[in-house]
């Protein structure tokens, strides 16, 4: 009996060494043309297994553990993949013939203008039930088509389907804008609506409920600070950090810096790092003490030159730079051990660095265009 108990056991084990939550490692997501959201193992440096999706991935959200990837095709299909189990495990459209949705999915950024980074326009909520956004919808009709005003939604990922619409108020009768990003609080009760200011939401009844004056800068005459709530996987539920810039209209001098959003307290701290440049992103390690961004040299497109820089956040200082071949556009990120940095975006290639010397290390091959934002997950 206990030679069975043993054996039993030993299979049991086997089994959950072999199990995909056994055998993972530090793993990131993308998404692809061929509608896949591919999972690659950082440690080994390689896609080790993917999703089939049903349709073309464009916009992703992590829910509040992350768990969870929540992703909107470009044919308005709501997808929600375990990413534990790497399956889809919910799938569901929005749209019907006669009407498309524009959702605000996405935000240029503010910081670096021109550069590949966009902010999500989308806000989930911790308990995993909705998604809010802000939507539009064109109307076909027989002779025409009419687009309806813009409209606050809760998409209910429960019963699959968009559960509340609400209309804005007068003062912001086209919505909060193009460049409005969102976070909800911890207990899901209030909506924080990230533009000029701060402005907070009650998401029973969508009243605007407190204003977060954002601070203007020291110098007299400066543009004020505009924060971004960006899908940052690294930030606690109850924090948002932003890069922020200012500029003074006098001397025309700028400043780049964090600024860190306590969402329960809702103060407001703001950290200088260093003068503005003409950089093309800014990254931010997982323990807040690295940032990095790629700041172009001479020309412009394929033939521009362009360096990586690595910024002591603490030190306020710019401690490393290496210059390395660019391309016409990218993205990048920084990994969930902060030990590498990844570039993609451009074609079908995911490129490799190591964060502390700034070496290419490896390119992987993707085989189909990107077409989402890489996720990066803090290390466990």
């Amino acid at each position: 009996m206990k030679k069975i108990l043993a054996i039993a056991l030993g299979i049991a084990l086997a089994g959950l060494i072999a199990g995909p939550a056994a055998q993972a490692g530090q793993l990131m997501y993308i998404g692809t043309l061929d509608k896949k959201l591919l999972v690659i193992d950082e440690d080994k440096e390689e896609i080790v297994d993917q999703v089939p999706l049903g349709g073309i991935p464009r916009i992703t959200a992590l829910s509040a553990d992350r768990k969870t990837l929540y992703i909107f095709t470009t044919q308005m299909l709501v997808e929600t993949v375990d990413l534990e189990a790497r399956k889809v495990t919910s799938s569901f459209s929005i749209a019907d013939p006669n009407t498309h949705l524009r959702i605000q999915g996405s935000a240029p950024d503010r910081i670096n203008v021109g550069s590949q980074t966009r902010a999500a326009g989308l806000a989930v909520d911790p308990n995993g039930r909705y998604i809010y956004t802000t939507m539009r919808v064109v109307l076909k009709d027989i002779d025409q088509y009419r687009v309806e005003p813009p409209q606050f939604v809760a998409i209910d990922l429960q019963d699959k389907k968009i559960a509340k619409a609400w209309p804005f108020p007068q003062d912001l009768d086209q919505g909060f804008g193009f460049n409005a990003t969102y976070k909800v609080s911890p207990d899901g009760k209030l909506l924080y609506v990230f533009q000029e200011d701060i402005l907070i939401f009650d998401l029973a009844t969508f009243k605007q409920v407190d204003r977060i004056a954002l601070a203007q800068p020291e110098y007299p005459g400066a543009t004020p600070y505009r924060l971004a709530a960006n899908d940052d996987s690294f930030d606690a539920p109850d924090t948002v950090t932003s890069v922020f810039t200012s500029v003074d209209d006098i001397v025309h001098k700028g400043t780049l810096g964090l600024a860190k959003i306590n969402l329960l307290t809702r103060k407001v701290d703001y950290f200088p790092v260093g003068p503005t440049l003409p950089m093309m992103g800014f990254q931010v390690s997982p323990d807040r003490k690295r940032g990095y961004s790629v700041m172009p040299k001479i020309g412009t497109g394929a033939n521009r030159a362009t360096e990586w820089w690595v910024w002591d956040l603490q030190n306020h200082s710019v401690i490393k730079k290496k210059e390395f071949e660019s391309r016409p556009t990218f993205r990048f990120s920084v990994g969930g051990s902060g030990k590498k940095l990844y570039m993609y975006g451009a074609g079908s290639t995911l490129e490799i660095f190591d964060a502390d010397t700034l070496d290419s290390r490896k390119l992987i091959y993707l085989n189909k265009d990107t077409t989402t934002n890489l996720i990066t997950l803090a290390s466990r």
